[in-house]
């Protein structure tokens, strides 16, 4: 195994389980700045959340994480903490979103997805920045954009299912970790985002996001 795959490996995987242990949050989710706070995507793999992620990061915002959201809470609400400066696509995404000539980490063994550094092309953000809001990604099954209100017990449930966990033995680890999640899901700021998986669609969809976040900020 090179060194790329297991810096890769321990930056994806072991990382974020490790801080689960510690009791942070930590998610399968990918997170964008926008403005002066920040848009959380939440999806099992291959719903889009990093393409998502890279389409901000080159018009204009920048990302915080592809895959491995960690979250901090605060006296008024949760920040988004920055993780590896880089995001990982595969062939069409790349294609459809990333210029020749961005900067590339080497290929690891066991994806062929390609990892684009952050750069001038690809924009990363390196500060906690406040989340705002959370989107949690449909099937695409549908003719249009759509975004709609998740009640807490939807949001608890999909926040549940998306949680990195290295021990579900741990029981006492277990309990305070649905403690913890609850309090987030309790928050007011949960959606389900569901659109047609069409690269051309991408642009409309950042500002359909971009106007929903201005609507809850009044910026």
């Amino acid at each position: 195994m090179g060194k790329t795959t297991v810096e890769h490996l321990y930056q994806n995987q072991v990382l974020p389980l490790m801080l689960s242990t510690q009791g942070f949050l930590v998610f399968h989710a990918s997170s964008v700045a926008v403005g002066k706070s920040s848009v959380a995507f939440v999806a099992e793999s291959g719903r889009g959340k990093s393409t998502l992620a890279g389409s901000f990061a080159i018009n204009g915002h920048s990302f915080l994480t592809d895959d491995g959201l960690i979250l901090d809470p605060n006296a008024s609400g949760y920040n988004v903490r920055p993780s590896h400066p880089s995001i990982r696509l595969w062939d069409d995404s790349s294609e459809a979103l990333i210029h020749p000539g961005a900067a590339t980490s080497p290929a690891i063994s066991y994806s062929s997805k390609s990892r684009f550094l952050a750069g001038d092309q690809v924009r990363f953000c390196s500060e906690p920045q406040p989340l705002q809001c959370v989107f949690f990604l449909g099937e695409g099954a549908v003719s249009e954009i759509t975004i709609e209100p998740m009640p807490p017990a939807q949001a608890l449930i999909e926040w549940v299912k998306h949680s990195f966990l290295l021990d579900i033995e741990d029981q006492p680890r277990l309990a305070s970790h649905f403690d913890d999640v609850a309090r987030l899901a309790a928050q007011p700021f949960h959606y389900r985002l569901d659109y047609p998986r069409h690269y051309g669609l991408l642009p409309q969809l950042q500002a359909a996001i971009v106007s929903h976040l201005a609507s809850l900020t009044g910026v």
